[in-house]
């Protein structure tokens, strides 16, 4: 649950409400235009029994240092019709109609501004006409102009919108319903809620807030029933949220085209490619002429491709802030619901439901607490059945969409395969035959190698039978060598044998001196 706190504005003292979820930011003050700082709150006290429908119980309020007089804030009489002008003044930028807010801007405004931008950029791109990034823009058809322009008058949309969206914050800040005025919202109340809420510097034409708040006072008005209130403040919350979805479809469809439009130049750019080909064919015989042919196939497929990369890099780049600024409207509708929950309906009292006593009897008085829960569900009912007719022919029309859907992608689906199986296959082929040449080119070195094989047995042979030969040679010689050794030791045998019959003398004879120079020393 959101709570809120009120905070004077430094600069011109009025009074501003603050949820504590912006504490330690800084917002513009509606009124004069300054820089507020969001100070830290101080905790609120704990609540018993049933909430209390007084807004703000134990939240701490911070009065103005201007003095005030009476019950009703303080308005001067020169400030109040400035004011007023202001608030009833619709911008050049929006396109919302009487006391309807919008969140739609002016498609005039942001298309001028859009092609300034855009004649801006292309001029700026000149110097670099030599460049990737100049031909890009320059050279490459009328594509490039056109998802330039569209990009641009894009970025001027979330611009304009992002102007709208900063005046909506601004206007969360203002007091709307101070309970100085009144601490419950009755009938008798209503004229002086109503004349502080026209004193406001934002009108209801400029701020879903101020818009809220005021639909809900006239239908509390007019019907008297607080539980019938809350079913038409949701009501307008749906609307409000249609508001804001619908408010993005001119940006969806540029996010749409910028795509197509960069097929759209694929196609330009492969037909003059094509077309430059089938000249060169002609021109065949003249090379200088099939050169300049080449080149014009090479510019067709240059445009081709650098359009639709173009296309897709700006539709990107468009989408990515969009979707930003989407959400972040969105989430400035549930800031208005949660402040309308907390500042508008807990406080009203149709005097059916217990009012002020409700808060003050707390748990005890549980039958008006449930005599209140059934009427406003009774109230609910028929909306529930209506949503439920709804959502059934919802149901009905998205089940025949996701079916469509799915057959639309199983048949993208089946054409990719097809075309993945018609480029595997070609792959195939090719490999096959790559196969084959080198297992042609293995067949005639295998017989190469068979061949020098053949001659390198045929040379072992030679050579076998050669060194079988050299062996016989050369064990006939051993043989021989070996009879005459045997002869010989025979012989040496037979001399030993007549030595040993003999006696013999061995004497030992002493060496001759030798002189200092040589010469022999006889003994003395």
């Amino acid at each position: 649950m959101t709570t809120y706190f009120k905070l004077p504005c430094p600069h011109c003292s009025k009074p501003l409400k603050v949820s504590r979820d912006l504490a330690g930011q800084s917002r513009t003050c509606p009124y004069c235009k300054g820089s507020v700082k969001i100070p830290e709150p101080a905790t609120p006290a704990p609540e018993t029994g049933f909430p209390n429908i007084v807004v703000n119980a134990g939240a701490p309020e911070i009065k103005p240092a201007a003095p005030r007089t009476g019950n009703a804030p303080q308005v001067t009489t020169a400030q109040s019709a400035p004011t007023a002008s202001r608030a009833n003044r619709k911008s050049w930028f929006s396109t919302g109609r009487g006391d309807s807010v919008s969140s739609d801007v002016s498609l005039v405004a942001s298309g001028i501004i859009g092609a300034v931008v855009t004649v801006v950029w292309l001029v700026a791109m000149i110097p670099f006409r030599n460049y990737q990034l100049g031909q890009l823009f320059l050279e490459r058809g009328f594509v490039p102009f056109a998802t330039t322009l569209l990009m641009f008058w894009s970025f001027a949309i979330i611009a304009l919108k992002w102007r709208g969206m900063k005046q909506q914050k601004e206007a969360m800040l203002l007091d709307v319903l101070p309970t100085e005025v009144a601490e419950e919202i009755t009938v008798e109340s209503l004229n002086s809620f109503v004349k502080h809420i026209r004193s406001l510097p934002v009108s209801g034409s400029q701020s879903f807030l101020i818009n809220r708040v005021l639909r809900g006072i006239e239908h509390f008005r007019v019907r008297k029933s607080a539980a019938e209130t809350v079913t038409m403040m949701e009501s307008q919350s749906a609307i409000d949220a249609n508001n804001i979805a619908g408010s993005y479809t001119i940006l969806k469809v540029f996010i749409w085209a910028l795509p197509i439009l960069g097929f759209i130049g694929t196609v330009v750019g492969v037909s003059s490619a094509v077309a430059s080909l089938a000249s060169s064919l002609d021109s065949a015989a003249d090379m200088t002429a099939m050169k300049s042919s080449l080149n014009a196939v090479f510019s067709g497929l240059g445009t081709a491709f650098d359009t639709t990369l173009l296309a897709l890099i700006m539709s990107m780049i468009v989408k990515i802030p969009t979707s930003a600024m989407q959400k972040s409207e969105e989430d400035q509708i549930t800031a208005v619901d949660e402040y309308c929950n907390e500042n508008l309906l807990r406080r009203l009292n149709d005097g059916r439901e217990g009012g002020a006593e409700r808060g003050a009897a707390g748990g005890a008085n549980v039958s008006v607490f449930r005599e209140a829960v059934e009427a406003a569900m009774g109230t609910h009912h028929a909306e529930l059945e209506k949503w439920l007719t709804k959502l059934d022919s919802i149901g009905g029309k998205m089940t025949t969409q996701i079916a469509e859907g799915w057959d639309k992608t199983n048949s993208r689906m089946q054409q990719q395969q097809q075309q993945q199986a018609a480029t595997l296959q070609q792959q195939q082929a090719e490999q096959q035959k790559q196969l084959t040449e080198q297992l042609t080119q293995m067949a005639a070195a295998a017989a190469k190698i068979e061949a020098t094989l053949a001659t390198v047995a045929n040379q072992a042979a030679t050579m076998q039978t050669s060194v079988n030969g050299s062996f016989s040679a050369a064990q006939e010689t051993l043989q021989q060598r070996f009879a005459g050794l045997e002869s010989g030791l025979s012989s040496l045998n037979g001399v030993l044998t007549k030595l040993g019959e003999q006696s013999i003398v061995v004497q030992q004879v002493a060496p001759e001196k030798r002189g200092w120079f040589g010469g022999s020393k006889k003994a003395r």
